[in-house]
């Protein structure tokens, strides 16, 4: 029996070929997008899988309420709150805590590294799942003067060499020696430092006043992160009724505000329920999570809802076939498991075709769907997914034509088969391509407004000169033997060193004070020599650059000037200032204000230190020269002084524009959009088909009587116009809405208005035009003999 099903359908697949082409590339494109949501979900599930006790090890958060009564979650917690927790031995196994501020830059030998790590005590690896490679792990945290190193850091530092017992000079922290290094991390963790440090270190630190004294402050809510092994038996209840007490211990009084520590479990970080600031780690939350299966499910059953309709609408040419089948001898739910059957392999099709749309997409990188490598154990349970996503698709698609058709009376079927009806006035079906039509329309309005905020970004000027600036990553070693070479290539006009570069600022804070100033003002700032003004082209509204080798100065900009008080920059140019409540400088100059981070933030104070020191990069200002050329020339200079390690070289202006257009995200959304669209377009197909061949007779009557085809054509598509024009009343205003709501949260945006909203409602309007004539003026140009020749 059900090889004589696959048999069936696969002739009705091959016969009908129009409409097997439409249904497959609808359901793919659904499939496809649907398949990317599944990679993504299994993605964002795959955090933290490893760890020996997930089901007993808990993180506390802290929860504060200030006395106005405003609440913050953080994800880290006081550092003394480890040590009191361990205290209940009945319910507490181990914990440890996990302290950031093992960072710097890393000295090996002559070059130097950034690194980013935290301390950490012994059980660390009683409660968590690392592992080391090498060295012991009851002893490598253990001494204070030891540190263990991501098995990717350990390549980054020392290369092919063993790393065990080498030292790392980390500024300003000291010398560290390698205790261990990890395995290298095949599953993925919110915690992800390139190196750990005995916790015992600390004390001593802070004694040297190397580190700020906070490891006995409970006003450390801010600065580690600790996790709990509770016992076997114990419960989160029991936990969270601990932390309470403790925290009623803290805070005796509601006018100063309150404090808690909520407790969070280890599989619930990643993706989180709650919405936490602080947090370490690259995972997503679960609104994201739910957001996307949202997305995929809505676009699936769009695809489905096109199935039917196009099933249906082949009704009228299959009825004839299903009365003789029951004539023959079939059963209802025979000729039912049919129509699924044919359904279901059609949805297996269209999943070939998907997954390899999806492994083209992740390949390349396309609309943003590289999710990362799936790790082994996860395959197969992602290739059965999709199996039961296909047989689910394939259900939720037949169903309901598969009823309809089953349920055909032959003798009916038989006898009136050109006006049988198997809908009446088609309500449901109207409405669900009404939807259909306001979603393209909704994604297609806010698309539009999405990709000119960002064209328009990525060509505003930002106040500075990117043109003709190549940016060469220093990779820790020194600027001035590079800057020596670089200068002497022909076409350099000028080279500056600098902490950083206009992109995402990723730099520090500085606390500046004036005279006039009653509270210090916090700057993002920048360590540069005296060549970066003319080099990035900024432009000075009072005062002068600083001179070369000159120190305690300080650029600031125009911003900055007004938060310390001064009326203009022509009253701050000059004056003394107070840095981080111990240093005096000289404000030299006031820069123009210019946008030196994304064009999606404001602009902040800001100050450029003079010759501040610890350049990470070069800024080299050509002229108008090839840039292949030149670059192949900075090579050769960078090989000469370090053979064997890569350039890491960039032209600004290149890198500022790919990174305001947002290609990937406009390419995602921009493949929606069709994807919506053209699924939209083919539910309209399916009506205007199926609403032409229940009209054929009165077509034919019409033509007889003297109906032109312009008349009929304007006839059969007046209904459709209707809902294409209801769609719009309900899209456009939700489209604008939305796209307005999105482009207030830019401090530079675009006007979109209802010009733009009708651009696009023009756009869709003119695809359904399409797909309504091209059958409507096909049935109107019929040969009204053909369907009067029954009667």
């Amino acid at each position: 029996m059900i090889r004589n099903y696959l048999l069936l359908a696969y002739r009705n697949i091959v016969r009908h070929k129009l409409f097997t082409a439409i249904n497959l590339i609808g359901l793919a494109m659904s499939m496809s997008l649907c398949m990317m949501v599944i990679l993504h979900v299994a993605d964002a599930l795959s955090y933290d899988g490893f760890h020996p006790q997930p089901g007993r090890t808990y993180r506390l958060l802290t929860e504060l309420r200030n006395p106005e009564g405003k609440e913050f979650l953080l994800a880290s917690s006081p550092l003394p709150l480890k040590d009191a927790m361990l205290g209940d031995s009945t319910l507490v196994a181990d914990a440890v805590h996990i302290y950031p501020a093992l960072k710097g830059n890393a000295r090996i030998g002559d070059r130097s590294l950034p690194l980013y790590g935290a301390f950490t005590t012994p059980s660390f690896f009683n409660v968590f799942g690392f592992r080391l490679a090498k060295g012991n792990e009851s002893t490598a945290l253990a001494q204070p003067g030891g540190i263990i190193l991501s098995h990717e850091a350990a390549l980054r530092y020392f290369g092919n060499a063993d790393a065990m017992g080498k030292t790392l000079e980390i500024d300003p922290l000291g010398i560290f020696q390698v205790t261990g290094v990890l395995e290298p991390q095949t599953q993925k963790s919110h915690i992800a430092f390139d190196a750990y440090a005995p916790a015992a270190a600390v004390a001593q630190l802070e004694k040297n006043k190397l580190l700020p004294e906070k490891i006995r402050s409970w006003n450390t809510y801010a600065d580690a992160y600790t996790y709990i092994l509770l016992q076997p038996g114990a419960g989160k209840k029991q936990l969270q009724a601990a932390a309470d007490r403790l925290a009623r211990t803290l805070y005796n009084d509601p006018k100063q505000g309150t404090i808690s520590f909520p407790v969070q479990p280890l599989s619930h970080i990643t993706p989180s329920w709650e919405e936490t600031y602080n947090n370490i780690g690259g995972g997503q939350s679960w609104g994201k999570v739910l957001a996307e299966i949202g997305l995929g499910l809505i676009i699936l059953i769009s695809a489905c809802f096109n199935y039917t309709n196009l099933s249906i609408a082949r009704s009228l040419s299959r009825a004839k076939e299903v009365g003789i089948r029951k004539v023959a001898g079939a059963s209802r739910w025979q000729v039912f498991g049919q129509y699924i059957m044919e359904a279901v392999l059609i949805t297996f099709l269209a999943l070939v075709l998907g997954y390899f749309g999806q492994i083209i997409s992740r390949h390349h990188n396309l609309f943003n769907a590289n999710t990362g490598e799936v790790n082994e154990l996860m395959q197969w349970k992602i290739l059965l997914s999709f199996g039961v996503f296909s047989l689910f698709t394939g259900l939720l698609a037949g169903t309901l034509p598969a009823w309809i058709l089953s349920a055909f009376n032959p003798a009916e079927v038989l006898k009136r088969l050109p006006s049988h009806r198997v809908f009446g006035r088609m309500g449901l079906r109207r409405s669900l391509l009404v939807f259909q039509l306001s979603l393209s329309l909704i994604i297609t309005v806010f698309l539009f407004a999405f990709y000119r905020q960002f064209s328009h970004m990525a060509a505003a000027n930002r106040g500075y000169q990117a043109e003709n600036v190549l940016t060469i990553r220093l990779q820790g070693n020194p600027d001035h033997l590079l800057r020596q070479e670089i200068a002497a290539l022909s076409g350099v006009q000028a080279v500056a060193a600098a902490s950083y570069d206009f992109k995402k600022y990723l730099g520090g804070q500085l606390s500046v004070k004036s005279k006039l100033s009653k509270e210090p003002a916090s700057m993002d700032y920048y360590a540069a020599d005296e060549n970066f003004v003319p080099v990035m082209g900024l432009r000075m509204a009072a005062g002068q650059n600083f001179l070369a080798g000159q120190t305690g100065q300080l650029l600031i900009n125009e911003k900055a000037a007004l938060s310390l008080g001064f009326k203009d920059a022509a009253s701050a140019a000059g004056q003394p200032v107070q840095v981080n409540d111990s240093i005096t400088a000289t404000v030299a100059g006031v820069l123009k204000d210019f946008n030196y981070q994304h064009l999606g933030q404001p602009i902040r104070p800001m100050a450029i230190v003079a010759n501040g020191g610890d350049y990470t990069l070069l800024q080299v200002k050509t002229g108008h020269t090839d840039p292949e050329q030149f670059e192949q020339r900075v090579k050769a200079a960078w090989a000469k002084l370090y053979p064997g390690q890569p350039l890491q070289a960039e032209w600004l202006a290149e890198v500022l524009y790919r990174d305001q257009k947002q290609g990937d995200s406009v390419s995602f959304l921009g493949y929606i959009s069709i994807m919506t669209v053209l699924i939209a377009v083919m539910g309209l197909l399916a009506m205007v088909i199926y609403s032409t061949a229940l009209r054929k007779k009165e077509i034919g009557v019409r033509k007889v009587m003297g109906a032109d085809v312009k008349s009929l054509v304007l006839l059969l598509s007046r209904g459709f116009l209707k809902m294409i024009l209801i769609a719009g009343c309900i899209a456009l205003p939700i489209g604008w809405l939305a796209s307005n709501f999105f482009l207030n949260s830019f401090p530079y945006r675009i006007n979109f208005g209802w010009g733009s909203v009708m651009a696009c409602f023009g756009a869709v309007l003119a695809v359904c035009l399409l797909a309504i004539v091209s059958q409507t003026w096909r049935a109107a140009g019929a040969d009204p003999s053909d369907s009067l020749r029954n009667d």
